[in-house]
């Protein structure tokens, strides 16, 4: 495995522990012990970390500028005692608008809303260089107690941002009114998680979806002609396979599902393994995704073709038994970079492994880290900026609590 000094110091590591020529050098640095959940964001020049950390009886999200990594100032977006801190869903961050007094964020918690384990809401903040705005405000407008949560979100062009969510507002008996106060509702009455989008600064949500898969991650992406969103599907027979639905971005409606591809998984219960999409400047979309369809775990990729409306046959990223939890970029001419939880025959260790797949279809694998296939190690995530690609995970500890975000860069 490979090992880099103590926590706080600036080291360089090569990727492949040690074998010659595999890949070039990394700069990699530590975060102290106690953070994890990390997510990277854009701001006009600048590339930032965004992550959590316990602080007494507080869970704060903390941002990042990772320009000088060692002497950047944290700064505080949100902080709370009532947090739903969750592996698979947490918090995030993005860039909204350049405002009076610097970048605008935007950053979301979730925030129990009852005594039941997964009775949650999105709790939304915005805060400038001078400070937050206003306090952290509920997202959605229903008054159901219930989960809430795996939110995506994709600025959009000329200022905003677009942003989706999992919301389970018919999956309490009795919800009644309180789960349709924003806009006229579909009458469901089947209990099923939902899926439901809006612009930040729209005051009602569009339900895209009445019958989704119950936790898995959501993806959002908006360019210059087209918003789309993915997710997992559910169902009546419980097949959960990959869905997306989109909308020009200038106005107009949301499309119904359509499958990115029929792999025809049919699974009882949610496996915790949403889409990745990317985008570029050009408009290029495309997507990574897990499926364990025919029993068989297996990674995949497809591009997006706005001509014909649909994504194209998907290109098989791994098929040895994977643990998915995949993200992928776009660079601007078309390259995809996409990573995903590994595994290999006669380890019992999991890696972090990175697909490179050009315009053209070709495809390069390098494994990036050795890391933790265990659900506390989360969601590894990566970015591309300024002809860097960076990467960040959460780095087990000996004890619950000691466990610390890596970033790398190269």
């Amino acid at each position: 495995m490979c090992r880099y000094s103590g926590l706080f110091l600036l080291t360089f590591a090569l990727l492949a522990c040690g074998r010659e020529g595999q890949a070039p050098e990394a700069t990699c640095y530590q975060l102290a012990e106690g953070t994890h959940l990390p997510r990277f964001f854009n701001t006009p020049g600048a590339i930032n970390l965004a992550y959590v950390s316990a602080q007494g009886e507080n869970q704060v999200l903390y941002a990042q500028d990772l320009a000088d990594v060692e002497k950047s100032e944290k700064t505080v977006l949100q902080r709370g005692d009532n947090w739903f801190v969750n592996w698979a869903d947490f918090p995030s961050v993005a860039f909204l608008d350049e405002g009076l007094h610097g970048n605008i964020l935007f950053s979301h918690t979730l925030q129990y809303s009852a005594a039941g384990t997964y009775d949650y809401d999105v709790m939304y903040a915005l805060q400038d260089d001078e400070g937050p705005l206003f306090p952290p405000r509920k997202l959605h407008q229903d008054t159901v107690a219930a989960e809430h949560g795996f939110l995506s979100s994709a600025p959009l062009p000329g200022g905003g941002l677009q942003v989706t969510w999992l919301d389970g507002r018919y999956t309490k008996v009795g919800a009644g009114a309180g789960a349709g106060e924003e806009t006229e509702e579909h009458g469901h009455g089947g209990g099923a998680m939902t899926l439901r989008t809006k612009a930040l600064a729209d005051s009602v949500s569009v339900e895209l979806d009445h019958r989704v898969c119950d936790c898995c991650n959501t993806a959002t992406v908006a360019t210059d002609s087209l918003l789309m969103v993915a997710y997992r599907d559910r169902s009546e027979h419980e097949i959960r396979d990959i869905a997306y639905v989109t909308r020009p971005t200038k106005g107009g409606t949301w499309s119904t599902p359509k499958l990115v591809h029929a792999d025809n998984w049919e699974i009882s219960g949610c496996p915790v393994n949403g889409p990745a999409l990317a985008s570029n400047q050009r408009g290029d979309i495309a997507i990574s995704w897990y499926t364990g369809a025919a029993e068989r775990a297996r990674l995949q990729f497809a591009r997006y073709d706005a001509a014909a409306g649909r994504f194209s046959p998907p290109l098989l990223l791994d098929d040895q038994d994977p643990l998915g939890r995949v993200d992928l970029q776009l660079a601007p001419d078309g390259t995809a970079y996409a990573t995903g939880l590994t595994l290999k025959e006669g380890s019992d260790a999991a890696y972090l492994t990175l697909w490179v797949i050009d315009p053209q279809g070709q495809v390069t694998r390098e494994d990036l880290a050795v890391t933790s296939g265990a659900r506390s190690s989360g969601f590894p995530k990566i970015a591309l900026f300024q002809d860097k690609l960076y990467w960040a995970r959460t780095v087990l500890g000996e004890a619950k609590g000691k466990q610390y975000v890596e970033v790398c860069w190269r």
